[in-house]
């Protein structure tokens, strides 16, 4: 059963100080202990704020720091953290951040583009130095305002690592996008306030660009280039190799299904999870893993289509509507049976094939009494209870997630301990997606609901009202007076509190994989979390 999240206390930034030590003697005192500390420690990114503010109270404590320097200790813990990564990252795959502030303001006549400020060379500020430092190290340097650029490149994914300096509260900006999409990254403070002939300590931004050591142990996966490694496989031609429709009609049918749009998420984690535990990828194993999952998936959409009624998918006309619900049926179940034969001839240990099966037709039973509850309560129009309504996401948005990251992950080789978190940040991901979904439905440009299906917010509303206000929304759902239940959820601001039981998931998802052993892995779950739940986080 999935219960709702209790409330946790969040961390409140607001009445940190943004500054650092005046003093060299302070600020070298605290960057030497804190970089010895984590040296010793198991800790590894990604780390939030609140886990921050404990770390730094701790160590402020033990050294007699005073409060005032929080921020700075805090900064200063963050960075230690994800040296660990950042060093292993070559030079040519990390990016310097220079503020422009940096210039020697009445000096400088250095030109300006869409980016930022492209030096001349002059040498009346630091700024030249360190950029050719860097760049003849191999990397990029950029001297431009803001975070605006950097959140850019961090939301591309053509970035490995990301070494910025900025005053502290553009640190702090930059850390809440480097936290949000997990991108290795490092923050030096300027020494001096004010946006303009700033300083900063050149001998400390050295000795970060110069960091670099050899871990096999860390090896990062690139979400672009998995996605595009993912979308090569639905092709026509390469789809013919795999399937052999020859002249057969209904084979065409599910080959042209497949071509068909959609986001292939399932497809994706389940290559990002094979990618990542796997010691060597053997791509004929790949693309038949890929694509059975997406053969599961496009067989539940023609069902669902069917059960629904649903004339158009993709801006095209559905199987049932083209062809007739017959043929259609018959469509899905033999995409269901191409997915099972694509995993089965793909020469996998017996043992480790099982376990495949037992995966896919767990898989398969959720998703089916998913849909089976959510048709019921749609046909006696009926409001299901929260609980019941977690539960309908669990088994048909969460499931999917599941089943796509543990065959990924099995496959690859992954330990009971790796499946068993991956299942939690299924459950957790699939039920925050769905909340989501829902949320964003009934704020979105029709300001509707999808009111033939359960909706958590329908669900959280009844939860909500009081007696006779329950007695009123049931009789009106029931008819179909869906402009008084609107009136009921804007009354009971039934909005603020999905936002926060949709936040309360997202970071239940996020505390799943604290322990995931393979840090590939964890750094790109927590970036897909960023990019599908970027507002929320």
């Amino acid at each position: 059963m999935v219960k709702p999240l209790k409330h946790n206390k969040m961390f409140d930034s607001s009445s940190l100080k943004l500054q650092i030590p005046a003093k060299v003697v302070t600020r070298n005192e605290i960057r030497e202990k804190v970089d010895n500390h984590f040296k010793m420690s198991s800790i590894w990114p990604p780390v939030s704020l609140e886990a921050l503010s404990e770390m730094a109270a701790k160590l402020m404590r033990d050294n007699g720091w005073d409060e005032i320097n929080r921020g700075f200790v805090m900064l200063c813990c963050g960075n230690a953290i994800w040296r660990k990564v950042v060093e292993t990252i070559p030079f040519h795959r990390r990016i310097l951040l220079l503020p422009q502030c940096l210039k020697h303001s009445s000096l400088c006549q250095a030109e300006m583009d869409n980016i930022g400020l492209l030096c001349n060379d002059c040498g009346e500020c630091s700024i030249t130095s360190v950029v050719h430092e860097a760049e003849n190290s191999g990397y990029v340097a950029l001297v431009t305002e803001g975070t605006t650029i950097t959140t850019k490149l961090i939301e591309s994914g053509k970035v490995d690592a990301v070494i910025g300096v900025g005053c502290m509260e553009v640190l702090q900006k930059m850390f809440n996008s480097v936290s949000k999409f997990a991108v290795p990254g490092i923050g030096i403070p300027l020494l001096t306030n004010g946006c303009r002939d700033t300083k900063a300590d050149v001998e400390w931004i050295r000795q970060e660009l110069n960091h670099f050591r050899e871990d096999p142990a860390v090896r990062l996966l690139n979400l672009n280039h998995i996605r595009n490694k993912t979308a090569s496989i639905f092709g026509e031609e390469q789809l013919q190799q795999f399937l052999i429709p020859g002249q057969d009609e209904t084979m065409k049918i599910i080959i042209r299904s497949l071509l068909a749009g959609g986001q292939r998420i399932r497809p994706f984690l389940a290559t990002l999870a094979y990618e990542a535990f796997s010691a060597e990828t053997d791509n004929a194993i790949l693309n038949r893993l890929a694509l059975s999952v997406e053969c599961f998936h496009k067989a539940s959409l023609i069902h669902d289509d069917i059960e629904d009624n649903d004339s158009f998918r993709y801006g095209k006309q559905t199987i049932h509507a083209l062809h007739g619900t017959a043929v259609a049926i018959n469509a899905g179940d033999l995409l269901i049976g191409e997915g099972y034969r694509l995993i089965a001839e793909s020469c996998l240990p017996t043992g480790m094939l099982n376990d495949c099966i037992k995966i896919i037709a767990s898989g398969h039973r959720s998703t089916t009494l998913g849909q089976g509850a959510e048709l019921l309560a749609t046909s006696g129009r009926k409001i299901v209870s929260l609980n019941q309504v977690l539960e309908i996401f669990d088994n048909k948005t969460a499931s999917a997630f599941r089943v796509s990251l543990l065959l990924g992950g099995t496959i690859g080789g992954a330990s009971e301990d790796s499946l068993s978190s991956l299942e939690q940040f299924s459950l957790f991901t699939g039920i925050a997606y769905q909340v989501k979904d829902d949320l964003e439905d009934f704020s979105g440009n029709k300001g509707d609901i999808r009111f033939r299906r359960p909706s958590v917010l329908l669900s959280l509303l009844i939860e909500a009202v009081t007696q006779n206000d329950l007695e009123i929304i049931v009789k009106a759902y029931a008819a179909g007076d869906y402009k008084a239940v609107c009136y009921y959820i804007k009354s009971y601001k039934i909005e603020e509190i999905c936002t926060e039981l949709l936040k309360k998931y997202i970071l239940q998802a996020k505390e799943s994989i604290d322990s995931l052993e393979n840090l590939g892995l964890k750094l790109a779950l927590h970036e897909i979390l960023g990019k599908i739940f970027d507002k929320y986080i």
